[in-house]
C-alpha cells in the first residue's frame, strides 16, 4: 500500500506517475533500513575506549563509509517522509520537519566523517600530539545546537509518517497495515538517545531499524 500513501492525495489520470513514485517511496524506504544497519554495523566504536583505539577508529576506512551509510540513511527517510506525507496541515509539518531536520543533522555528519578521520590518521602519523581537535569538532556549540534541533525535527517527522501511513490506510485496511508506520516511526524518534548506548545497543539499533523499514514496506507496498 504505499501506491496509496504516497498517493493519497492525488487526482484521477495520473496512475503512470503514482506508480512511479510508489515505487520510488518503496525503494528509498529500504535504503534507508539497509544505509542505517550498514552505519551502525560497519561503524569502529574504538572512540569509546583509549586515545589510540580512538584514533584508530577515526582513521579507519570503515569511519568514512559507515558515516557516509548513516548520512544516506538518514537523506532517504527525509526523501520517503516527503513522499508519503500527503496533504494537509499534516503532510505540511511532515515534509517541512524531515527536510529541515535532515539539512541540519547533515553538516555535523560530514565533520564527523571528514574532520575526525583527518584527525585520526594525523594522530597516528605523529603529526598530532593529543585528539584534543576532535573534541573541539564535535562539541562545538553551534554543531551540537543544529545536530540537536535537527534531530528533534526528524522525530517530529518520523511521528508524523507514522500518523500520514495510518490515515491514508483506511479503516478498510487490517491493523497490522495500518500501524505498521509505526516502528519505523518511533524507531527515527528514538534515534537521538541511541547515541547514548553501548555498542551493542547500537549495533541492535541498526538492525531492529532495518526489520523496520522492511516490515513498513511489506505491509504497505500492496496497491490499493
Amino acid at each position: 500500500m504505499v501506491a496509496q500513501v504516497a498517493v493519497v492525495d492525488a487526482g484521477p489520470g495520473r496512475a503512470w506517475s503514482e506508480r512511479r513514485m510508489a515505487g520510488w517511496a518503496g525503494a528509498v524506504l529500504l535504503a534507508s533500513g539497509g544505509l542505517m544497519a550498514a552505519y551502525l554495523l560497519l561503524r569502529p566504536y574504538g572512540d569509546a575506549q583509549g586515545v589510540r583505539a580512538t584514533a584508530e577508529a577515526f582513521a579507519s576506512p570503515w569511519w568514512l563509509v559507515a558515516h557516509l551509510s548513516g548520512i544516506g540513511a538518514l537523506a532517504c527517510f527525509a526523501a520517503f517522509a516527503w513522499a508519503v506525507s500527503g496533504a494537509g496541515r499534516l503532510g505540511a509539518w511532515v515534509r517541512a520537519s524531515s527536510v529541515v531536520g535532515a539539512v541540519l543533522v547533515l553538516p555535523y555528519y560530514g565533520a564527523e566523517s571528514f574532520g575526525l578521520h583527518a584527525i585520526g590518521r594525523a594522530y597516528l602519523d605523529g603529526e598530532l600530539a593529543d585528539l584534543d581537535l576532535a573534541d573541539a569538532v564535535r562539541n562545538h556549540p553551534a554543531a551540537i545546537g543544529a545536530f540537536g534541533v535537527g534531530l528533534v525535527l526528524l522525530a517530529v517527522a518520523g511521528v508524523g509518517v507514522a500518523f500520514a501511513v495510518t490515515r491514508s490506510a483506511g479503516a478498510s485496511s487490517g491493523a497490522v497495515t495500518r500501524f505498521a508506520g509505526w516502528p519505523l516511526g518511533l524507531l527515527i524518534a528514538l534515534f537521538l538517545p541511541q547515541f547514548y548506548l553501548p555498542p551493542v545497543g547500537r549495533l541492535a539499533f541498526g538492525v531492529v531499524y532495518l526489520l523496520a523499514a522492511a516490515w513498513m514496506w511489506r505491509h504497505l507496498r500492496t496497491p490499493a
